[in-house]
């Protein structure tokens, strides 16, 4: 039946904290800051915890990102 209870359900979080994001991207959780500070990630403050909507994630990762690479001079 559509309407049972399934206990094995587990539903996937609409908020991630900054360290989750980070094993979500592959990431560290210094990287992540970088983002949110830079604006490529939306963040949510509840009370004191700042947190990332799945969303952010998932919209950052279909998005072409400028690649930073280091030149010697």
């Amino acid at each position: 039946m559509a309407n049972e209870f399934n206990p094995a359900f587990v539903p996937e979080p609409a908020l991630y904290s900054t360290e989750q994001a980070a094993i979500f991207l592959g990431v560290s959780p210094r990287t992540i800051k970088n983002l949110l500070h830079i604006g490529h990630l939306v963040k949510r403050k509840i009370g004191s915890r700042t947190l990332i909507p799945v969303t952010s994630l998932r919209a950052f990762l279909t998005k072409d990102h400028p690649t930073h690479e280091k030149t010697t001079n």
